[in-house]
């Protein structure tokens, strides 16, 4: 159920200044007070954190392995 009413809110044509639809605001603001304590989404996935070493730098990229969302990246 919770996947359709996602569905429903990424047709609507609102988008932020970053240019997040309704259901991508939901999922941030889900997986910063909720998620980020079980490392869940609001889709049901699994929130994964992966570290890119490019040389001297190191990077990282948390993402939902379900609905491939972004949540936070350096």
């Amino acid at each position: 159920m919770v996947k359709y009413i996602l569905n429903l809110l990424e047709k609507i044509p609102y988008r932020t200044s970053f240019g997040l639809s309704i259901s991508d605001k939901l999922k941030v603001m889900y997986y910063q007070y909720i998620g980020q304590h079980n490392d869940s989404c609001l889709c049901g996935g699994i929130v994964r954190t992966i570290y890119h070493r490019i040389g001297n730098d190191v990077g990282w990229e948390t993402s939902c392995d379900e609905c491939q969302f972004i949540a936070d990246e350096d």
